[in-house]
C-alpha cells in the first residue's frame, strides 16, 4: 500500500474512534443510574451504525483509489503498446539493408502513424519523402495529401504549419480537378483555428495548383467553392477580405457558363453567395501581403480567363460535386 493509502486508512480509523468513543463517554456518564440499560442498549446500537458506516466509508474510499490507480496502469500500458506500434511503423519508413523502404511500405508507415496521432511526426518524415520532383519523390501525391490531411486535422500547431508548408512547396504538382489531389479537411470547407501563417500557407497552395491545373470548367468550380468555404467559414475580417478579392477575379468567368449552383456535398453554394463574398473584398493593412494577393489574385484571373468546357477525363463527374 501507498503512503497515501496509509494516511487515509489511518485517518479513517481515527474518525472511527472518535464518533464511536465519544458519545459512548456521553452517554455512560449516569451508566448506573436510572434505566441504565435501556440507555446502554441505545448507545450500543448508535456506535453500530457509526462503525458500520466509517467501514463502508474505508471500503468505498479504498476501492476508488484502487480503481483509479488501475485506470492509471492501464493508461500507461496503452501508451506504452501505442509508441510500440509507432516505433514499427517508423521501421516500415526507414531503409533496410537491401536498399530504400519500398514505396507500399513507406506509405503504410506514414499512414500508420497518422492513425496512432503520430502526425507531427507523420508529416516529419514527408518533408524528405514528399518531393516536388516527381522523379525524386518516395511516395504517391495521393498517399502524402492523405498525411497532410490528418496532420491539418490534428491539434498540433506545428504539424498543421508543416503540413500547409509542404502542400504550398508541392502545389504545382497536383490537379485541382482530383479529389485526392486536395485535404479533405479544407475541400470547401475550413478549421478557422489554423495559424496565420497556415492559412496564407494553404490559400497559396489552393491557388498555386489551381494555375497549373488544366484549363477547364471543372477545376474553375474546384477553386471557387474551396475559396468560398474560407469566406464563409472564417470569422477573421482580413481572411474575409482576402479570400473575397480572389473569388472576384473568377465569379465573372463563372458566370460565362451560364450556372447558377454549385453541389459541395450536402451544401449548395450559389453564384449570389459568390458575389456577396466578392463584394467584401478589402486590401490587407500588410502592403506586402495585399501585394502577394493582388498578384495571386491576377495569376488566377488570367488561367481562369483561359478556362473551356470540361473535357470527360476520369473524374469528371466528381466536379460536379465539389
Amino acid at each position: 500500500m501507498s503512503g497515501d493509502g496509509r494516511k487515509l486508512v489511518m485517518t479513517s480509523i481515527a474518525i472511527v474512534v472518535t464518533v464511536a468513543v465519544l458519545p459512548t463517554a456521553l452517554l455512560l456518564g449516569p451508566f448506573f443510574g436510572r434505566g441504565s440499560t435501556s440507555r446502554l442498549a441505545a448507545v450500543l446500537t448508535f456506535v453500530g451504525v457509526l462503525v458500520g458506516a466509517s467501514v463502508s466509508l474505508i471500503g468505498y474510499v479504498l476501492n476508488h483509489r484502487t480503481e483509479r490507480r488501475l485506470g492509471q496502469e492501464q493508461e500507461e500500458q496503452r501508451r506504452q503498446l501505442k509508441l510500440e506500434a509507432a516505433m514499427r511503423a517508423g521501421q516500415l519508413v526507414s531503409p533496410t539493408e537491401s536498399g530504400p523502404a519500398h514505396p507500399a511500405a513507406l506509405a503504410s508507415g506514414l499512414l500508420a502513424l497518422t492513425k496512432l496521432d503520430y502526425a507531427d511526426l507523420a508529416v516529419a518524415l514527408l518533408v524528405d519523402l514528399w518531393s516536388a520532383d516527381e522523379n525524386e519523390g518516395k511516395i504517391s501525391d495521393e498517399t502524402a495529401i492523405l498525411v497532410i490531411d490528418a496532420a491539418l486535422r490534428s491539434t498540433s500547431s506545428s504539424a498543421q504549419l508543416v503540413a500547409a508548408e509542404l502542400l504550398c512547396r508541392n502545389a504545382e504538382r497536383l490537379d485541382a480537378c482530383q479529389s485526392l489531389h486536395w485535404p479533405s479537411s479544407v475541400d470547401g470547407c475550413w478549421i478557422p483555428s489554423f495559424s496565420p501563417r497556415t492559412k496564407l500557407l494553404i490559400v497559396e497552395a489552393l491557388v498555386r495548383m489551381t494555375k497549373t491545373s488544366p484549363a477547364e470548367e471543372g477545376a474553375l468550380r474546384s477553386v471557387a467553392v474551396r475559396l468560398y468555404g474560407i469566406w464563409r467559414d472564417d470569422p477573421d475580417d482580413r481572411v474575409q477580405g482576402c479570400i473575397g478579392k480572389l473569388i472576384g477575379k473568377i465569379v465573372e468567368r463563372l458566370r460565362d457558363f451560364h450556372y447558377g449552383d454549385f453541389v459541395h456535398g450536402s451544401q449548395m453554394v450559389t453564384i449570389d453567395d459568390l458575389d456577396r463574398a466578392a463584394r467584401s473584398a478589402s486590401e490587407n493593412p500588410d502592403g506586402y501581403l495585399a501585394k502577394l494577393t493582388d498578384d495571386l489574385g491576377e495569376h488566377l484571373c488570367a488561367w481562369a480567363a483561359s478556362c473551356g468546357p470540361q473535357t470527360l477525363r476520369p473524374g469528371a463527374l466528381s466536379t460536379a460535386a465539389m
